[in-house]
This record gives structure tokens, C-alpha cells and sequence, in this order.
């Protein structure tokens, strides 16, 4: 059986990982080189938590991590940085309250923290006094980059070819087959075909085009201007505020400072297009954020990168076959909370196309 998988964003890698490990004959293709800065996976850091006021999501963590552990035990080399979760909100907060009751349905344990409980844990964050925190000590952070590196490579050590750059043409279905084609003049025929294009799926699937938003996000690095072990893994939890969803990182190790995001579309992209380069605009609300939040950090951004969501409205993520071909399936719309979910999600989809080719 050949399996044909489109696009090594984090999703992609992880299916052609999970085909080629199954002793499948998986091949993939991307347009661009593989960990490009066109889309969704790259840079050095995403979250991972149980913490979900959905519990769906709270148990699709509890499978995925199990994956990701067995990736990085393959690999050799550390992909999970476990430092803990904190939600910051008021005490009413819809959301955060949500969230606390989905971890007891769960069984998982949390903590709930003062402000004052708060700093004398985590000395680099400030609550305000009508605030709480919630904290969760199974999560932490993924090293993006290397995990969607290390799905490629170990894909390849399990006998799967990969093809980068090469971009998608078109494609038509046989009675024998899906025949893809390539710009550059290549074609070859698979039993099935798996579309992971990530913004570029709109372009390329009518049926899903519109469910689904691309757009540019921005994040940003602040300088440590106060202590340094205070916003190392070992005191500094990645965090987010309830509601209105800023979020960040303690020093990963990799890019100076600390990584300040926020959860909540940007403008409209066409990812053909280079994304322009963050602006004042940009950065502002998240110099507020700072401000806010870390008097240890400086509000002048040392860098500030754009990335992209690819979102459905609910914010969940479209795995399934195309309509009329059930040989070719798609993934997409991480809708920016993704990334955790990528390993398993990829086995996911690659299970789907395995079935249908059979058939």
C-alpha cells in the first residue's frame, strides 16, 4: 500500500510518521522545505495542558501525550518541557470556573492560588488582588520545531521518502488509484492520499473553503531585565489569561527572552502572500500585557515573528474524508490550539486513509 501525505506542517510530519512506522509506504511532500516559516508549526514553542473548560479536549491531551512521550523517547532528544500550566482571572471568571470543573469531572489535580500564593511560587508574575490563578502541573510546553523535525526524520528511518520542495499541481482518481501531480512535471499514483495544507486547504477543498478563516498571528520576545532563574522552566509555568487569552512562556532556551502571545484571530491572509512584517500595531497589546503582568520583563519587543491560524468558527479541528473520494482525506484547522494535539491527530488521519484504501 502507498500513502501519499501532502504538506510536513506539524499534523503532516506526524502522519507520515505514524504510515511509515506501520511498515506503510508513505511518501511525503512539501512545498517549501520542510520546518519553513510560511505556516503553522514553526518556532520554538507551543503548549501543551489538560487545562480545557471543553473536556473533550482535556481527554484528547490525556491520549496525546503518551504519543508525544513515545516520539521523544524515539528520537533521543527533548520535545516536552513539563514546567506547569497557570490560568490567571478574576474569581468569577466564566471560563477559568469552567475549566476547574472540567479538571474535577477529569480527576485531574490542580491547584487554586491567591495572588500572594502566586508570587511566592512563581516570583516573575503580578495578579492584582481580585484575581486567582489556577494551577496545573501536567503540562507545559513542546519544542515546536524539533518534534515536526523529528516525525520527518524518524519517518525516513522507518522507510518513508520525503520530497522537499515540491509543490502540488493537481491530482485525479482512478479506478487504481489518486494520481498526484507536481509543477515540476512529476506524478505518481497511491492508494490514498492524505491533504494536511494547513492555510492552504481553503485553496485546495472547496467543500470545507467556507468553514474555515487564515490569518496572521503575531508573537513577540521580551528581554529578562530582573532575576533569570524567575522565568526559567523551573519557576515560570507557561500561562494564559482566562477570557482574554494572553499567553506566554518561560525562557525556552532557544530565543532570548520570553514569549508573549495572544489567542485571538488576526487579520485575514492569503498565505501565497509573505506576511508582513509586525508593526506597533502589533505589538502593542501585548507591551500592555507585559506591563501588566511581569514587572521583571521590558516592554521593548527583542523580536516579534507572524505566524498563521487556520480556524473554524468553533474553533475545532476538521479531520475527515473529501466528498466523492474517500480515499483522499484532509486535516486542518488547528484554529490555533492545534499543535498539542498534532501527534495524535495525525494518527488520526492516518488510520482514516489506511481504512479507506483497503476498502
Amino acid at each position: 500500500m502507498r500513502i501519499a501525505v501532502v504538506g510536513l506542517g506539524a499534523v503532516g510530519a506526524a502522519a507520515l510518521y505514524h504510515l511509515a512506522k506501520q511498515g506503510i509506504e508513505a511518501v511525503g511532500y512539501e512545498q517549501f522545505e520542510v520546518g519553513h516559516t510560511r505556516g503553522s508549526s514553526h518556532g520554538a514553542s507551543r503548549i501543551y495542558r489538560l487545562t480545557y473548560a471543553d473536556p473533550t479536549y482535556t481527554q484528547m491531551m490525556k491520549e496525546a501525550l503518551p504519543l508525544w512521550q513515545t516520539l521523544q523517547a524515539e528520537a533521543g532528544e527533548e520535545l516536552i518541557v513539563p514546567c506547569g500550566v497557570l490560568w490567571i482571572g478574576a474569581e468569577d471568571d466564566a471560563e477559568l470556573n469552567a475549566i476547574r470543573a472540567t479538571l474535577q469531572q477529569a480527576g485531574v489535580s490542580y491547584e487554586w492560588l491567591t495572588p500572594e500564593a502566586v508570587h511566592a511560587q512563581f516570583p516573575a508574575f503580578r495578579l492584582q488582588p481580585s484575581e486567582r490563578a489556577l494551577f496545573q502541573a501536567e503540562g507545559g510546553f513542546l519544542r515546536a520545531d524539533a518534534c515536526v523535525r523529528a516525525c520527518v526524520r524518524l519517518a525516513q528511518r522507518y522507510g518513508a521518502q520525503v520530497h522537499a520542495p515540491m509543490r502540488l499541481q493537481g491530482w485525479r482518481s482512478e479506478s487504481n488509484g489518486i494520481v498526484l501531480e507536481f509543477e515540476s512535471g512529476h506524478a505518481e499514483r497511491f492508494d490514498g492520499v492524505v491533504l494536511t495544507l494547513g492555510g492552504w486547504l481553503p485553496k485546495w477543498v472547496s467543500e470545507v473553503a467556507p468553514q474555515l478563516r487564515v490569518t496572521r498571528q503575531v508573537y513577540a520576545y521580551f528581554p529578562i531585565r530582573g532575576e533569570p532563574s524567575h522565568f526559567m522552566p523551573e519557576r515560570h509555568p507557561v500561562w494564559i489569561e482566562a477570557t482574554a487569552h494572553f499567553y506566554g512562556f518561560p525562557h525556552e532556551g532557544v530565543q532570548p527572552g520570553v514569549k508573549i502571545a495572544q489567542h485571538k484571530p488576526g487579520e485575514p491572509h492569503d498565505p501565497d502572500m509573505v506576511a508582513r512584517a509586525p508593526d506597533e500595531r502589533d505589538l502593542a497589546p501585548l507591551q500592555q500585557a507585559v506591563a501588566r503582568r511581569f514587572p521583571d520583563l521590558g516592554t521593548e519587543a527583542l523580536s516579534a515573528h507572524a505566524c498563521l491560524y487556520t480556524s473554524t468558527p468553533d474553533e475545532r479541528f476538521v479531520i475527515q474524508p473529501l466528498a466523492g473520494e474517500p480515499r483522499i482525506w484532509y486535516a486542518s484547522a488547528c484554529s490555533g490550539h492545534g499543535f498539542k494535539f498534532a501527534i495524535l491527530n495525525g494518527k488520526r488521519v492516518a488510520e482514516g486513509v489506511i481504512s479507506a484504501a483497503r476498502s
